[in-house]
């Protein structure tokens, strides 16, 4: 008999790809309130802060509670009055009248006392809620969610691609650390909660246990969806508040809501690496899991087909050579970091950011070092040819012309 899960927030970015990952293992949904589009799952109706039907509950294993009203938290701050408050209360303890043996809350990591988002404060208040609920030993689950990214571009994730689109983006908080992690990691994570959960972990945090800053995460982001570097121009925090209040009044840009900006300059790392191993949660690399776009794989064969056309000095028409560089690529970390554009459609110009003393440090002069490898095992007529008398020549302008800029580009790692 498949067990049966009862969602808060079902049709939300994170919700509607939990359905999809439970129904998967052979579980039965049941949402509380909407459904996802299209979904076939059975809906009661039902809106925060209001009860909820005992017949709900009927044969449940375990309650998900993902719904969280973001408009509440604007209106009523961290009070006492807030919806999201008082409504996971009342479903909480509704829960355990109609005898479900677990409960669920979808948390942040960011929930602390003293975060500087009305939102971090009210998930810290509600975690300490249902911990001191009646019998919550053993029965109530909380999970502390990083930076979720993956799926469809909604949320959160859907905002920072839209931004990730432009080629400079002024931003703030760049120095932040966060903590990626894919939508069925998450997904996955809360099905163990739900099903069957590590008795002496009541919080867990489900986030990427390295925490990156956030101006490599956003260039992580443009180079594993467009594949394509990203200029970022720091923005001081009180820069971007204002901004949020501008974005509600321009219709041809993205809309920034106050509570997330605020949510990202308070954030810090949790660790994570004790409950995802508890949890049996191996996380994927997230630059091979954006990888999977076309534009960046176009991107990703392009620079392979420059970075051999630079080592052999001239264009390599071998296909196998472009597609084995790619394959080492795509694995390696220096891939992390576009080449620049203008390098890519005319490489002898990579010359201007060759390190003089390549170190396998630095990414460039890693990334020729792999082409280099890869152009010797090219038959000779193919790897190199012969330059001429007027190659030489421009060759020997090009490496004046180049020198300052590679004394002064070349100790940056590009």
């Amino acid at each position: 008999m498949p067990q049966r899960l009862v969602v808060t927030g079902a049709s939300g970015y994170l919700g509607a790809r939990f359905v999809e990952r439970a129904q998967e293992r052979g579980c039965e949904v049941v949402a509380l309130g909407s459904k996802p589009p299209g979904s076939t799952i059975v809906a009661t109706p039902w809106r925060l802060g209001e009860p909820a039907r005992l017949t709900a509950f009927a044969g449940a294993t375990a309650v998900v509670h993902l719904a969280h009203d973001w408009a509440s938290d604007r209106f009523h701050g961290d009070t006492p009055g807030n919806p999201n408050l008082i409504g996971t209360e009342m479903l909480a303890r509704a829960a355990r009248e109609a005898g479900v043996p677990r409960f669920v809350f979808a948390s942040t990591n960011s929930a602390r006392p003293r975060a500087l988002n009305a939102y971090g404060r009210i998930k810290h208040q509600t975690e300490e809620r249902l911990r001191t609920q009646p019998r919550s030993e053993g029965r109530v689950f909380c999970a502390r969610i990083g930076l979720v990214y993956g799926g469809p571009e909604r949320a959160q994730y859907g905002l920072m691609s839209k931004l990730a689109r432009l080629p400079v983006l002024p931003m703030f908080g760049l120095d932040r650390e966060v903590q990626p992690i894919h939508i069925d990691e998450v997904c996955d994570g809360l099905l163990r909660l739900a099903l069957d959960p590590p008795t002496d972990r009541p919080t867990a945090v489900l986030a990427g246990p390295a925490p990156v800053r956030f101006g490599a995460w956003l260039r992580t982001l443009r180079r594993g969806r467009l594949g394509k570097s990203l200029l970022l121009v720091p923005v001081p925090i009180a820069l971007a508040l204002k901004a949020c209040d501008w974005s509600r009044s321009i219709s041809f840009i993205p809309t920034v809501d106050r509570e997330r900006v605020l949510g990202l300059a308070g954030a810090a790392p949790m660790d994570s690496a004790a409950d995802l191993a508890a949890l049996g949660l191996s996380l994927r690399d997230p630059m091979r899991a954006l990888m999977q776009s076309r534009p960046a794989r176009r991107r990703l064969i392009a620079e392979c087909a420059a970075l051999l056309r630079y080592v052999a000095g001239a264009p390599v028409r071998s296909p196998g050579a472009i597609i084995r560089l790619a394959r080492v690529m795509r694995n390696d970390p220096a891939f992390r970091r576009a080449l620049p554009s203008l390098g890519v459609r005319w490489p002898p110009l990579l010359r201007f950011v060759e390190p003089i003393r390549p170190s396998m440090g630095h990414s460039l002069a890693r990334r020729l070092h792999l082409a280099a490898m890869v152009v010797e095992t090219l038959p000779s007529e193919q790897a190199r040819r012969r330059p001429g008398l007027f190659a030489v020549a421009a060759q020997l302008l090009l490496e004046t012309l180049a020198l300052p800029f590679r004394l002064l580009f070349g100790r940056v790692s590009a």
